[in-house]
């Protein structure tokens, strides 16, 4: 810590005396539901722009926002990153509902856990808010909201590319790209193809069961009418089939594999003042498994995702006011060939209606923000195929949210900002009302009692940008409370739901960039980054997980950090990045090992990668990228190790 504030003094004072060009203002749009500068947003938002994306060897967004280095990931082998942590919050590795985090696609529920089926190739970029979100977004937008949006046709005329990429395990993959704008009409259109045999690693040799193949498609098609209205239609499929599942070190699995699918279209309308949308997403989740050899057993997960949003924008000379509506369904269907599913069907209806305020004062040096939401939420039980005993029910609740934030500008580019509000998670349908005796013998029971999880966060931040210097440090402040515990009732013989206290979570996250090269004049980009999140508290407050595990969060490094250099010029680009995940506590699942279900610490690591572009011509461009470049030893999840130096190379045709 005491090198990064030595390293910004540095660079600060060298800002001041070669400051002698102007970057264009970055704007987002997550962090308050409306498009604005980022430095006028007084939350702490980080970017993954097209930049980072074009220069990243990541294939998918599970893969971007682990290079992020924004907390925990559970990435497993195979297409499979199911849980990411934000300020000591994670998704959840199953259920979308059950996430702390909440991630969305252009600004509505992904309907996914599993971002790495979400090509990188069609997203624009990545906005990551960190703290809570849910005056603005509702449940689930406890430690954060990571918001996937994808492209659209920009550039007048029409634009497009063919290309291909080979490289180890015997990976290969081919895309085609088209998009542009013609008069009022926009398109983009993109598809995809790839397959990847088995790794090796560099302790286990050769993982059997880890290929896949994959492909995609995405569109979107746009058009401007009037003055400044804009109507969009989009549509995604990814279907990855023959996906290994190779299991744990201690468990390996020759054959066991997965068919996964997702389709998704939405329906946008906007104007400068009015947002209107709908959204429809379908995820099928096939699982063929069985004991040691064998794949007979098919488990089928059919999860449906739909809603609508609109918003309006007040103005009142300097100041605004946002209103706006959110409805979201999802509905779960489960099914297995050889018994019972292993849920129940379900169906989740959230209603939501905010404002949220911004007082402008002072000639915008001052801007104070509040906002306040309300949920409702109607939770069912379906009868289920194969579940004999089950009662079906439907339980009711609702709840309110709020927050209030500011930003004080000291200078024009030296800011100061606050964040103060509640989040929450809805109990989910199974929390509240399942009631069934399972296949072998545990009765399983909703509690209709069960208040939403919470949490009482607060942040302070200060953030300086001039020209080609970026930086920012944030202390956060977390009080989690009301988690939903699963338990044994001996009194009541089932298995049921509990609250319980949470956690107390704090620290530090910052970034730092500075383009050396443009400032000095050297004629070329040369810009050293990081990015970091370091823990100085995350301790349990739940004393039956104190008794069993301790006191210190589990799957929690104590510091997370991306850092590197990027490099370019008209014709080359170059990224190294190294990436950092600190020592954390994990539970110990290996049968055979003396720690079994016994709280162990997993080594810290970190693995670099890099990649690089050229254009020897305009209309060509070679790149190769180089993943594990030191031919590390590494997992992000005990038991499955991920590959050695793994080496990309590709061409492509851009027209």
């Amino acid at each position: 810590m005491l090198l990064f504030v030595l390293i910004l003094c540095l660079f600060f004072i060298s800002n001041q005396i070669l400051a002698q060009e102007t970057q264009l203002e970055e704007i987002v749009v997550t962090a308050t539901r409306v498009e604005e500068p980022k430095k006028e947003v007084p939350y702490s938002v980080q970017v993954i722009t097209q930049e980072d994306i074009k220069n990243s060897t990541a294939k998918n967004a599970g893969d971007l926002i682990t290079e992020a280095a924004i907390g925990h990931v559970h990435k497993y082998p195979v297409l499979s990153t199911s849980s990411i942590g934000l300020r000591g919050l994670r998704t959840d590795l199953f259920d979308d509902l059950k996430s702390r985090v909440l991630v969305l696609i252009n600004g509505n529920r992904a309907g996914t856990v599993n971002l790495a089926t979400i090509p990188v190739d069609d997203i624009e970029r990545v906005e990551i808010v960190k703290g809570p979100a849910s005056v603005v977004y509702g449940s689930s937008a406890m430690g954060g909201v990571i918001n996937i949006i994808t492209k659209q046709g920009k550039e007048e005329g029409i634009h497009g590319s063919i290309g291909g990429e080979a490289g180890s395990w015997r990976y290969w993959k081919t895309k085609a790209e088209l998009n542009g704008k013609k008069e009022n009409f926009d398109f983009y259109v993109s598809v995809s193809r790839s397959a990847m045999d088995d790794y090796s690693t560099k302790n286990y040799g050769k993982i059997e069961n880890t290929g896949y193949n994959d492909e995609s498609v995405l569109t979107r098609f746009g058009y401007s009418f009037f003055d400044k209205q804009h109507i969009s239609l989009g549509f995604q499929h990814w279907k990855g089939w023959d996906i290994g599942s190779p299991g744990a070190r201690y468990s390996p699995d020759p054959d066991d594999y997965k068919n996964i699918e997702r389709n998704r279209f939405d329906l946008d309308y906007k104007t400068e003042t009015f947002k209107a949308g709908y959204y429809f997403n379908r995820d099928r989740n096939e699982h063929h498994e069985g004991l040691g050899t064998g794949n007979s057993e098919i488990t089928l997960k059919k999860t449906t995702t739909e809603g609508a949003n609109l918003q309006k924008i007040f103005s009142i000379d300097e100041h605004r006011i946002i209103i706006g509506g959110q409805w979201d369904r999802i509905e779960v269907k489960s099914s297995r060939s050889t018994g019972a599913p292993y849920n129940p069907d379900s169906e989740y209806d959230s209603y939501g209606l905010f404002a949220e305020g911004r007082l402008n004062i002072f000639n915008k040096k001052l801007l104070l923000n509040a906002g306040v939401r309300y949920d409702y939420f109607e939770n069912e039980i379906f009868a289920t195929e194969g579940i004999r005993n089950l009662k079906p029910r439907k339980e009711n609740l609702d709840h309110i949210t709020i927050r209030g934030s500011l930003v004080y500008k000291i200078t024009d580019n030296l800011l100061i900002k606050s964040n103060a509000g509640t989040a929450f998670r809805a109990p989910a349908p199974d929390e509240l009302a399942t009631d069934y005796v399972s296949s072998w013998g545990t009765h399983y029971l909703g509690n209709p009692d069960l208040k939403p999880e919470k949490s009482k966060s607060y942040d302070v931040g200060v953030t300086y940008t001039k020209d080609f210097f970026n930086t920012e440090l944030t202390f956060f402040h977390s009080e989690f409370r009301d988690k939903i515990l699963s338990y044994y009732d001996n009194t009541i013989k089932a298995r049921t739901f509990k609250n319980v206290e949470g956690a107390t979570i704090q620290g530090f996250e910052g970034n730092l960039s500075y383009d050396i090269g443009l400032l000095t004049g050297i004629k070329f980009s040369l810009e050293p980054f990081i990015n970091f999140t370091y823990y100085t508290r995350y301790s349990s407050r739940d004393e039956v997980e104190i008794k069993s595990y301790g006191k210190t969060l589990q799957y929690t490094p104590k510091c997370t950090a991306s850092f590197g250099i990027k490099a370019g010029k008209e014709n080359w680009d170059l990224r190294l990045i190294a990436n950092y995940k600190g020592d954390e506590k994990v539970v110990d699942w290996n049968p055979s090992s003396k720690n079994y279900g016994k709280i162990v610490d997993k080594a810290d690591f970190t693995v670099v990668n890099l990649k690089g572009s050229y254009r020897p011509i305009k209309n060509i461009e070679l790149t190769l990228s180089v993943e594990n470049l030191f031919d590390r030893a590494y997992e992000y999840v005990q038991y499955y190790p991920m590959p050695r130096r793994t080496i990309t190379g590709g061409v492509k045709w851009i027209f």
